[in-house]
Formats: structure tokens, sequence, C-alpha cells
């Protein structure tokens, strides 16, 4: 019996593998082939099993570790319909695992029931492309009023861990510098404006094939802001005048025209949505008589404001329009209006001074040429006389 119990023991000592720990990545749904080859494995007997330890805190334990049986002597006993073994040569005892899954990540080990046993440790990870996961509600599609705070929450898993960047996805705005640091789970936004980017996605990404994103639509509310380019209009009595007022407002603004503070016909006015945020108004008159002229108000107003620009429409009159125009800017400038007239008077000043010199030296001049040809004459009827 103990020369029987050397014998094994020599048979034993034999029987190796061609290395002890590998290890293993492969990408989710893919196949992975567990290779393990034994040197004179004779009558002894090979076994495949997995090791599964509890994860703490993210971060796998000893304790209680769980020992599964896959395959013992050429047949596989796992419930799992994955699993097969594969020897495609002499010694080779080779565990394939289709469609690997994130479950099958983790401790693999080939033993040969020899006394002691030997064991091939193998670890396989389980590449898993990043997907976003939400710990709290965070609906895609935000509104909120301009001026408040905005918090984006973006968080992700796979294996590795995933980076997570935001980018903006407006293809009309540069706003860079608005964007937080890379891999940055949170965006705050402590003041949000109405020029912030209407869709920002934060993308999550870690090498593993396809990359996971995800779309916020931003609506800033804000009350109306009118753009009027031309508030003064001048026009012949008979005419047809149309007149423009833009309004930039989220949600869209309710625009009408009022004149001496009656509203105006509907069909004489036409608004037209130019985008998401702008809305312009057309009104057209007729100026038939002189209360056709005057002052129109353009009046837009959303559930957040108000706001009101006005129009002048001016019977055609030059020195009218000048006067109007020069009483509307006069107090603009009208200190460097002050300094060029006080300029030039000085200057004409000047001018008139170095008139009157010129003058007054020509006519001395004059006088006493004069006085010397009298002095002259009266010398030489003197002489005559004599």
């Amino acid at each position: 019996m103990f020369l029987l119990y050397i014998l094994i023991h020599l048979a034993g000592s034999l029987v190796a593998f061609d290395t002890t720990t590998e290890y293993y990545t492969v990408p989710v749904s893919g196949k992975c082939v567990l290779t393990c080859y034994v040197a004179e494995v004779r009558s002894f007997k090979v076994l495949w099993q997995k090791i599964d330890r509890p994860i703490v805190n993210g971060n796998q334990t000893n304790v209680q570790e769980q020992l599964t049986l896959i395959a013992f002597d050429g047949i596989v006993y796992s419930n799992k319909d994955h699993y097969r073994l594969e020897s495609d040569y002499v010694g080779s005892y080779n565990l394939i695992i289709d469609r690997v899954n994130e479950d099958d990540q983790g401790e693999y080990q080939c033993q040969i029931n020899t006394e002691p046993r030997k064991t091939k440790k193998i670890f396989l990870t389980v590449q898993v492309p990043p997907r976003i996961v939400d710990f709290r509600p965070n609906p895609p599609l935000h509104s909120i009023r301009s001026g408040s705070s905005l918090t984006l929450s973006c968080r992700a898993e796979g294996t590795p861990m995933p980076q997570i960047r935001w980018r903006i996805r407006d293809v009309d705005m540069n706003q860079g510098n608005l964007l937080p640091p890379d891999n940055s789970n949170i965006w705050f936004i402590p003041s949000i404006s109405n020029t912030f980017p209407r869709t920002v996605e934060c993308i999550a990404d870690n090498a593993v094939l396809p990359a996971s994103n995800r779309i916020f639509t931003i609506n800033v509310e804000y009350p109306p802001i009118i753009i009027i380019n031309n508030d003064l209009i001048p026009t012949e009595q008979y005419q047809n005048v149309t007149i423009e007022c833009h309004a930039l407002s989220r949600p869209f603004a309710r625009i009408i025209w009022e004149k001496n503070g009656k509203m105006i016909e509907k069909n004489k006015m036409s608004n037209t949505r130019v985008n998401q945020t702008m809305t312009t108004s057309r009104l057209t008159i007729q100026m038939n008589n002189n209360d056709d002229f005057g002052q129109y108000n353009c009046i837009a107003e959303n559930i957040h404001g108000r706001m009101e620009a006005f129009v002048l429409v001016l019977q055609e009159s030059m020195q009218g329009i000048q006067n109007e125009k020069n009483h509307r800017y006069s107090k603009h400038y009208s200190s460097k209006l002050h300094t060029i007239t006080h300029s030039t008077i000085l200057t004409t000043t000047n001018i008139y001074i170095e008139r009157d010199i010129h003058i007054s030296s020509s006519s001395y001049r004059l006088w006493t040429t004069n006085i010397l040809l009298y002095l002259l004459f009266l010398f030489q009827f003197s002489t005559i006389h004599r």
C-alpha cells in the first residue's frame, strides 16, 4: 500500500501545466478560450471551476468565496449553456465561453487531482461598453426661467469605468468656456442666461464600443425683448407704409400694435415666427389723413413679462424731419456740438483779425505815398517861381 502511494506521488510529480497564471480580457458578447495544457496527465483527471467572490464597495473580497464546478473529466456540469470543452491536441483541456456576459468575469481554475492538487489560475476581465444610468429622475427636457440655477447629471457604468465629457450640440454656437471639466458627472449652472445653448450632450466612453450618450434639451424662458431697426419713418400722404417690430422671447410673445391707446385691427398686421425665439410683426398703414401720422406702439407680452417700443411715422418734410432728429439726438451730442461751434467761431475770428491788419497796413502805405507826392509838387512849384 505504501509502495502504491509512492508510485502515485512520483507519477503526479511529472504532471505539469505550461503556465500557472494567465490573464484574459474579452469584450462582452464575445468568445473566449481559456487554455489549459497539461503534460503527462496519464490517469489523472482535469477539473474546471470558477471562484466567485462577493464585491464590497466596488472591490472583490476573499470572504465567503464560492466555488462553482464547471467541468470534470471531459464532462460539463454547469447549468450555463455557453460553457463547453475543447481538446484540439493531446494534453489540451480548453474551456470555451461563448457569448461572454458580465457574470463570467472572475477567477477560473484548471486543476489536476494529484496529491497535492495542482492548479492553474486564469483571471478573466469582461469589457463592458458604457451605459448611462439614472440614480434619480433626470428628465431630458428642461424648461427653466432665465437667471435660475440648473443641474445636469450624467452617470455611467461599464468596464473599465467610463470617462464623462460634455459638449454643445448647437452648430451655430461656440461657447466651449461654458463646459465643465472632463470627467464631471455633474454640470451645475448657477445662473442660466437666455443665450445658453438649447441642446447639450454628455458622452460616456471607455474605449469599448459603442460609446453612450444622453442629450438634454434646455428651454430657457424669458420676457420679451423688442428690436426695432427703423423707428423714424418719413412718408407722404396717400402712401402705404409698412413698419416692423421684432420680439425675442420664450415662450413666444403675443404682439399687438396701438395708436393713441387704441389697439389696431389685426387685419392690418401679420406676425411671422422667424426661429425658435424670434417673432416679426409687420403693420401696414395707408396714410389717408393727418391722423394716420404719428406714434405707433409695438407691444410684446408673454407669461414672464411685457415690453413696449414705438415707431414714429412723420409726414415728409425735410425741415420737420431735421428738427425732429435734432430734438431726439440733441442731448446725446450737445457736448460735442458745443465744442465744434466754439472752435468754428474762434477760427472765424482769427481770419477777421488777420484781414483787418492787412487792410490797415495797405491804407497806411497809400496815405504815406500821397503825402510824398504832394511835397514834391510844392518843391517844384516854388523853384519855378524863383
